[in-house]
């Protein structure tokens, strides 16, 4: 298959040259070349429709991700049974020693036992 070159053609004179070459060919060339072309189109459409295939997986997993983050960012609703419901009181210290303070022992109101 000796011929020129898609690359190296200049596409205003595609047709003359395209032309010259087929009328210079013999009937079993033009046959195989054919065929060679039916196969490329063969193979360049089932590589298409993989693509597709591919794309629509893709997309598919991309809508149940996008769907799956969605629930993940919605507040849980807490449900628990309250025990027992304290009124507390702060104990009244003189002096507060270091530099740790414990802020929970300094709180004031109702506090609940979950």
């Amino acid at each position: 298959m000796s011929g020129p070159s898609l690359e190296n053609m200049d596409f205003d004179n595609a047709d003359d040259s395209l032309s010259d070459e087929i009328m210079s060919m013999s009937t079993a060339d033009i046959q195989a070349r054919t065929r060679l072309l039916d196969n490329e189109i063969r193979i360049m459409k089932s590589e298409l429709g993989r693509l597709n295939h591919e794309l629509q997986a893709q997309n598919e997993t991309i809508k149940d991700n996008e769907k799956k983050i969605k629930q993940n960012k919605t507040l849980p609703y807490l449900v628990s049974n309250i025990i027992e419901v304290l009124d507390v009181n702060p104990e009244d210290e003189e002096e507060i020693e270091g530099a740790n303070v414990d802020l929970d022992s300094q709180r004031k109101g109702k506090s609940v036992v979950i």
